[in-house]
């Protein structure tokens, strides 16, 4: 399925742009599947025709099927016997609709039997992606992962023992005693006779600091201290929402939100209050472990700097003991950012993959990212190879190549690693190229002291870029294949595609 904006495309909303959901969608890209609109979107061009009759005959004849608590959408016979819209149309989005029900059995057995197949434990499976996300920002001094020998580990913070706050927005209330808070997961990970002391420290929003002497005692009598910190969307009962599902912009902070639909912020640090809280348990000279619950990034001030920081975004319910593992080294860091992360909202916006526009950056500060996008360590170090090609100049018709790069595990620990691959054009092509793109990653999992090869095919959708006719083709130029474990630390092999339909070489 695909789902219709409220946004606009040339001065029209998605929603009722035959363009986008009829001439493109379905005509050029072949897509057979049902289109949706979002949450009111039909009701809203009112706005345009002036007539709830007329905006659900206006989104169905421009390729709408289904609407989302939309009046105007049930008037769509009115719209037939008005001429509005043609009865065959309205029998396309219905066909469509049938169509999808049809492919997925409601129709055949629509209560499943009892001899269905039983489906993976959604909580075995949300925690197992949980831990495979949980990325290392940044590392100092070797505190990760933590040793089982601690006298004392101080687990503190506003997101430390939350369960609401690590599951996100638009998610059903859990049974009491299912989840795995931060907090649970690391008393239930460290060894027998570790003692671990919690103390809130502060609420996820506001000013108020009169918890943190508190927490700052517990601190400093500890052999570390793991800060849990950064935001939530989690739904109080008293946040006032839209009728389209959007929490409404003032009842949002004053019950914990931060992020969510309908709730933005004007700046990407953290709440005066928890920065408070990590710039005085930074000051006693306690390792700090900071881990960022979070539904977006968070530019963390560079003058705290703590010893580690991990990004475990919602981990969900079983979330805790995914982060804990990781803490004690029981699984290896393994998430990589699919977003850069600024340094602040001044910088805005960044992106590793902008135009290639020669952009000389700020005065004041750095116009490159606090991380990457692709950026994530590990416990262990690596060292890449140049990229080597099977081919170094394809034919635009049917390019194919291979490229790939060894990867050696130069440190003490089995290394889990994301080898990443982007596209970079250099020349040639119908619209302006970018920096680089992802066009691919594979995993590798290597021993210690050994190394391995990440192969990737290159062909037509790895060399693909999209023209200004919203078209994918393969333009001839020169393209330089990128590897490495991020956006920002790639090494290149350039090569050519011409636009004769001779062999590769």
């Amino acid at each position: 399925g695909v789902m219709a904006a409220y946004n606009e495309f040339d001065g029209l909303p998605c929603v009722a742009s035959r363009y986008l959901l009829t001439d493109l969608l379905r005509t050029q890209w072949g897509f057979e599947g049902v289109v949706m609109a979002d949450g009111t979107a039909v009701d809203r061009l009112v706005r345009l025709t002036g007539d709830p009759v007329a905006a659900g005959a206006l989104a169905l004849d421009a390729g709408c099927d289904l609407s989302l608590w939309d009046d105007s959408f049930t008037r769509l016979g009115e719209a037939v016997e008005r001429g509005l819209v043609s009865e065959p149309a309205l029998d396309a989005a219905v066909a469509r609709v049938l169509a999808l029900k049809f492919r997925l059995g409601l129709f055949e057995a629509p209560v499943p039997s009892a001899d269905a197949e039983v489906l993976p434990d959604p909580g075995e499976l949300s925690e197992r992606v949980a831990r495979a996300s949980v990325t290392l920002l940044s590392h100092e001094g070797g505190v990760l992962p933590l040793s089982r020998g601690l006298r004392r580990i101080a687990v503190l913070g506003p997101n430390a023992d939350s369960l609401t706050q690590q599951i996100g927005d638009y998610t059903a209330p859990q049974r009491p005693g299912s989840g795995i808070t931060v907090l649970e997961g690391v008393r239930a990970a460290a060894a027998p006779g570790t003692e671990v002391v919690h103390g809130r420290g502060c609420d996820l929003v506001g000013e108020d600091v009169s918890q943190v002497p508190a927490a700052v005692a517990l601190a400093a009598g500890s052999d570390v201290a793991v800060l849990v910190l950064g935001g939530s969307s989690a739904r109080s009962p008293d946040t006032v929402f839209d009728a389209n599902g959007a929490a409404v912009t003032g009842s949002a902070p004053a019950t914990g939100m931060t992020c969510g639909e309908g709730v933005d912020l004007a700046d990407l640090a953290l709440p005066s209050a928890q920065r408070a809280l990590l710039a005085a348990v930074s000051a006693t000279g306690t390792p700090v472990v900071v881990v960022l619950v979070q539904g977006r990034p968070h530019a963390l001030p560079e003058a705290d700097a703590p010893a580690a920081v991990l990004s475990a975004w919602y981990p969900g319910p079983r979330g805790g003991r995914a982060v804990a593992e990781v803490l004690f080294g029981d699984a290896e860091p393994r998430g990589r950012l699919p977003v850069s992360v600024p340094r602040s909202a001044a910088q805005l916006p960044v992106f590793y993959n902008g135009k290639d526009h020669r952009y000389r950056g700020y005065v004041d500060q750095s116009a490159g990212p606090l991380h990457a996008f692709g950026h994530g360590l590990s416990y262990t170090s690596v060292e890449y190879g140049e990229p080597r090609l099977s081919h170094t100049r394809v034919g635009a018709r049917a390019p194919l190549a291979t490229c790939r790069v060894t990867v050696r595990n130069t440190g003490p620990r089995r290394a889990e690693e994301t080898v990443q691959l982007y596209v970079r054009r250099l020349s040639g092509g119908t619209s302006w190229p970018r920096v680089r793109e992802l066009r691919g990653f594979v995993r590798l999992s290597i021993a210690p002291g050994a190394e391995a090869d990440a192969v990737f095919e290159v062909g037509p959708d790895t060399l693909a870029s999209v023209g200004r006719d919203l078209r994918l083709a393969v333009e001839p130029g020169v393209v330089e294949l990128e590897t490495g474990p991020a956006s920002d630390r790639t090494r290149g092999v350039r090569l050519e595609i011409t636009d004769s339909a001779s062999h590769a070489t």
